[in-house]
């Protein structure tokens, strides 16, 4: 059974793919706890928090929901040593990361400092799950593939749409991903969706992880 059929089937099974997300710079430890109580309560896939609150959501959620963390966010221009380096010392906490690629590298045409930057991370993380943001609300279609076959060269396991900053993400960013990559790497979908349907059409349209702040939105738009 697809994953769309797994949704249509049970829409309560969306939780299980939602990446529950609170990385505003501002975040209290308060809000954290209340993300993390939510991805519990709720059984979503994980919590997503900045660098700062990784050890408390470890803590919290104490093996029972994955931790993300993102890296270089938002905008992907720090070096790879820096990333590299962030993304060691946050392996203790975390299960999996989404970082950012190198923005200024890729529209600069530095295709080869683009893949060398997610390869660094890659290696940093070893066995941990990469994801790697390309911000395609920004890209056109033939950027967003491109893009996201140098993240796939680079050793991403997900090509991530977006940090939700720049505009919503759109379906066709996510065919335009699919098309840029195998099978074999996955898409996270992330980036102004916040109900059922919305989330729906992103898997119809090849991503398997969402990353929302609104993951009870989302749950609650299917009863």
């Amino acid at each position: 059974m697809s994953l769309e059929d797994t949704l249509l089937d049970d829409p309560a099974d969306v939780v299980s793919i939602i990446d529950h997300t609170n990385v505003d710079p501002t975040a209290t430890e308060a809000e954290i706890r209340e993300l993390c109580r939510d991805v519990l309560d709720y059984g979503f896939r994980s919590a997503v928090v900045v660098p700062y609150h990784a050890e408390l959501a470890d803590r919290i959620l104490d093996g029972r929901a994955n931790v993300v963390a993102v890296i270089a966010f938002p905008y992907g221009i720090q070096n790879s040593t820096a990333k590299r380096n962030e993304a060691g010392e946050l392996l203790e906490h975390v299960d999996e990361l989404d970082m950012v690629m190198n923005r200024t590298a890729f529209a600069n045409g530095d295709h080869e400092a683009v893949v060398e930057d997610v390869e660094a991370v890659a290696e940093a993380a070893g066995d941990r799950t990469l994801k790697c943001i390309i911000e395609s609300p920004a890209l056109s279609p033939s950027e967003i593939r491109r893009a996201a076959e140098l993240v796939e060269d680079g050793g991403a396991d997900f090509v991530k749409t977006a940090v939700g900053y720049e505009g919503p993400t759109d379906s066709a960013e996510v065919e335009a991903i699919r098309e840029g990559i195998s099978a074999d790497t996955e898409i996270k979908a992330s980036g102004g969706i916040s109900d059922f349907e919305t989330a729906l059409e992103m898997v119809r349209a090849g991503a398997s992880r969402i990353g929302a702040s609104s993951g009870v939105e989302i749950y609650d738009s299917t009863r």
